[in-house]
């Protein structure tokens, strides 16, 4: 009983997360923090400068580099990589389950940015080409998206019992960080705005807790105490 009362407070505050993180990715969608990102984006020329006369991206090149390598933890060519071998390693530590609860976060995470992106491309047709190259849509960012779903799942993922409640910690304080650095690497990149970034991150966590809940209700020991 113990084991079923625990995943159901933990589905309770899974709901929780989700209606908040919901609710800053709707106010992003309607411009609450486009006043923020002109601050931001003033704040980062004024003492950054822009790179040279022909780009729009702040500081010397070096600070360039440094967000652009910062960003690509959220880039599509790491991300593949990072899933194929995430994948593997699962399967072969943490069983057949871990792997589809992981895999399906994933896939549904990629299928909702880019839904979401679909929509708020405007009225222009969305070609492939547009796809391989990530210019769907400037929203939200899809950087931050990724890194915020692949790691935070992962360290769900690599979540046991038989480890320590500090390690299980860790996992998840080392997903947020990275998750954290890749959006303000965008920010700080130019590629986005905060807007962008916080409706990447806030839709997220909105699609990382919805699956959570989706898992936690599947699950067979919660199902029996719900039908009791």
């Amino acid at each position: 009983m113990k084991y079923h009362l625990y995943n159901f407070n933990l589905t309770k505050k899974s709901v929780l997360i989700f209606f908040t993180s919901l609710f800053i990715f709707l106010l992003s969608c309607f411009g609450v923090f486009n006043s923020l990102s002109a601050d931001v984006a003033k704040f980062l020329y004024d003492n950054l400068g822009y790179t040279n006369k022909w780009s729009q991206t702040y500081g010397e090149r070096w600070f360039v580099m440094l967000n652009t390598n910062f960003s690509a933890l959220g880039s599509r060519e790491i991300v593949f990589v990072a899933i194929i071998f995430c994948t593997i390693y699962l399967f072969k530590a943490k069983g057949r389950q871990k792997t589809i609860n992981f895999l399906f976060t994933l896939i549904g995470g990629l299928l909702l940015i880019f839904t979401v992106k679909y929509i708020t491309s405007g009225e222009e047709p969305v070609t492939s080409r547009m796809i391989l190259t990530e210019k769907v849509s400037e929203f939200p960012s899809g950087h931050t998206f990724i890194a915020t779903v692949l790691y935070i799942a992962l360290a769900i993922s690599l979540k046991s019992k038989i480890h320590p409640a500090d390690v299980n910690g860790y996992f998840l304080i080392a997903a947020s960080i990275l998750a954290f650095i890749v959006g303000l690497s965008r920010i700080a990149g130019a590629a986005h705005t905060v807007t962008e970034v916080i409706a990447g991150w806030s839709l997220g966590v909105c699609w990382l807790t919805f699956s959570q809940i989706v898992l936690e209700i599947k699950s067979p020991k919660v199902n029996n105490y719900i039908n009791k």
